[in-house]
């Protein structure tokens, strides 16, 4: 068997006592759930898609392209957009 290795991770505190809850009623440990994580990424050689499902923002986006309400633009004024941001 493979040595351990210890993971490190920066989590903002309220989420990781948010997550903490719903892991230990779940009976299992961050390293569990990490451990898990880890082992499909592996096995599947990818990171789950059900981590990456579009938030409430991108499926209104998405909605608005099915109905054609596209906003073309240029490169040009592209740019010029992130340039007024910074």
């Amino acid at each position: 068997m493979a040595t351990s290795r210890q993971i490190q991770a920066r989590v903002p505190g309220d989420i990781q006592d948010m997550a903490d809850r719903v892991i230990e009623a779940a009976g299992l440990t961050i390293s569990d759930v990490v451990r898990v994580l880890m082992t499909r990424i592996a096995r599947d050689k990818a990171i789950p898609p059900a981590l990456f499902q579009p938030n409430a923002e991108t499926l209104a986006a998405f909605e608005e392209v099915e109905r054609g309400n596209l906003e073309t633009v240029t490169l040009d004024d592209l740019r010029a957009a992130i340039r007024a941001e910074n």
